[in-house]
């Protein structure tokens, strides 16, 4: 199992993948979407592998831990989760102005909420 480290890295990393798609010339916003999602993911996982000691073993598992112990970001992170369907699915367009006022914002929550609590080193 990927350990707290590993997870935060991985987060890092898909985060710094949707920020270097520039949003006012990509045409690859339903990739920003997605990775700032994987990005949430890892950032969650972090937290409930060093917490909880647990890792979630699909997005059904992780839904049911993020209700659990992270309920204050199960709001934002449904809808991330939601929008990541729709761009990867639905083939949902999102524009860059949802980008920066809804999509950012509820990646920031998340990001946020757990960042402060682990660790950053290895």
């Amino acid at each position: 199992m990927p350990s707290l480290y590993e997870h935060k890295q991985k987060a890092e990393h898909n985060e710094r993948f949707a920020n270097s798609l520039a949003l006012n010339s990509t045409p690859y916003l339903d990739w920003v979407v997605t990775g700032l999602f994987y990005s949430a993911i890892h950032y969650i996982d972090a937290y409930l592998a060093n917490f909880q000691g647990i890792h979630p073993y699909s997005h059904e598992d992780r839904d049911d831990k993020v209700l659990r112990y992270l309920r204050k970001i199960n709001r934002d992170y449904r809808e991330l989760k939601d929008d990541s369907k729709n761009a990867r699915y639905n083939m949902r367009n999102f524009s860059v102005d949802e980008i920066r006022n809804v999509i950012l914002p509820r990646f920031k929550n998340i990001k946020n909420a757990i960042i402060g609590s682990i660790s950053t080193t290895p």
